[in-house]
């Protein structure tokens, strides 16, 4: 009797989609990073246009970092007084 008992079907191999995954997890990571920027430059552009278009023209997110600073703080203000 041999020590590793036999099957009669032969071993399935993995699936060489490994490829596919990667690709997938690529997409996925960049969808997660981008929905964010993305929407915070429409809520910019609605908000404040021409930051919009300065940050447009000189490609400075600056002026983006202190708007959403800024609300950032209105909100934990609220928040803290509301408590």
């Amino acid at each position: 009797m041999s020590p590793r008992p036999t099957t009669d079907r032969p071993r399935l191999t993995p699936p060489k989609g490994r490829l596919a995954r990667k690709l997938f997890s690529a997409v996925s990571v960049s969808a997660v990073v981008m929905a964010p920027v993305a929407a915070l430059a429409l809520w910019l552009l609605l908000t404040d246009p021409v930051t919009a278009a300065g940050v447009a023209e000189r490609g400075d997110l600056l002026p983006v970092v202190k708007a959403l600073a800024a609300v950032v703080g209105k909100a934990i203000t609220a928040v803290l007084r509301f408590l």
